[in-house]
């Protein structure tokens, strides 16, 4: 037998028919690009939602600021130049002291162009104290806002006569505290004062009146400290002093940041929080490590934390140390 013919006919036998081509590269590229492009479009349908959110908040931000403009002119101007900035965030947390809660934070402000942009309506639910926007750290985690937790509801209009690279100067006058109805109104002054190429001072001081705490000062100082833009150190100090609150309510902070990826960040954080007149002076302190990143879009973000305090609110009650965890989602939107 003739195995070497034998052989041939089995090789032919089991290559594919000679009416049947073989598909090249460029069309196994296409179809893996084709296919590529199918799953990204279903991941953005899958999210979808998300932008809806965004533009339903942007939507009643906007209704609420051409309500306050149309007190001093027509909606055209609004819809030329009306820009709002602002944040929302949704915080679950628990801690072994206070048990479950949800917090949620919302900031707004938005120019009014009727009033040739020297007016912005304040909404939101924040400190007071805490409400600035266009600060260098306004878009960094959330330990680097006021070292007092006292956030509450905010209705209100704003002026900004001076708005200077070191310095600047705000007036506000509105309600706090939802439908409790508690009048309230303020001057500001920011100045900040670069020490060296790393270190820079920053100083908050503001006038009050409010109709629950009469007359008052509120003074809160910063020091931050930044070797390269990756890392960041800062020490921050609130006192706040008012006409019909015993003592001086005071909160400080201390903490350290570290951008180890893009848009992925740690940091740590250590606190106190007390009033000098108090039945315990000191009623809160305690450390935080802290995870952010940025999640699925631009604009969210989401922050992960866990760490311990030692609450104490009464001279009857021991001081322990208490576990605490929490999450935030925060959407920003705006320029």
């Amino acid at each position: 037998m003739n195995y070497p013919w034998l052989l041939l006919l089995l090789l032919i036998a089991a290559s594919p028919a000679s009416g049947m081509a073989m598909p090249t590269d460029s069309e196994e590229s296409k179809e893996s690009k084709q296919q590529q492009e199918k799953e990204d479009k279903d991941k953005e349908l899958e999210l979808g939602w998300l932008d809806s959110l965004k533009t339903g908040v942007e939507y009643s931000v906007d209704g609420t600021a051409r309500w306050f403009d149309n007190f001093f002119g027509d909606n055209r101007s609004f819809e030329d130049t009306g820009r709002a900035q602002g944040r929302l965030s949704i915080e679950p947390q628990w801690s072994e002291y206070n048990g479950f809660r949800l917090d949620s934070s919302f900031r707004v402000e938005v120019p009014l162009p009727n009033t040739e942009n020297r007016f912005s309506a304040i909404i939101g639910r924040t400190s007071v104290d805490d409400f600035n926007f266009g600060d260098d750290n306004y878009r960094r985690a959330s330990i680097f806002s006021s070292a007092q937790d006292d956030r509450e509801w905010i209705l209100g209009l704003g002026f900004n006569p001076s708005q200077g690279e070191t310095s600047r100067l705000r007036f506000s006058a509105g309600i706090r505290r939802g439908l409790q109805g508690d009048l309230y109104t303020q001057g500001r002054y920011i100045y900040q004062q670069r020490l060296t190429d790393s270190q820079q001072l920053r100083s908050r001081t503001s006038l009050f009146w409010r109709d629950s705490d009469g007359f008052g000062v509120y003074q809160g100082l910063d020091w931050e400290f930044s070797p390269d833009p990756s890392w960041l150190a800062r020490w921050a100090v609130d006192v706040t002093r008012a006409e019909r609150v015993d003592g001086y309510r005071w909160g400080a902070s201390t903490a350290i940041y570290h951008v180890y990826a893009e848009e992925r960040a740690i940091a740590t954080e250590l606190f106190y929080r007390g009033e000098t007149k108090a039945e315990v002076p000191v009623n809160d302190y305690g450390f935080r490590l802290i995870h952010r990143s940025r999640f699925k879009r631009d604009w969210l973000y989401f922050e992960i934390w866990s760490g311990m305090h030692w609450p104490r609110r009464e001279l009857t009650e021991r001081r322990r140390g208490a576990w605490h965890i929490g999450l935030e989602f925060e959407m920003w939107y705006g320029n």
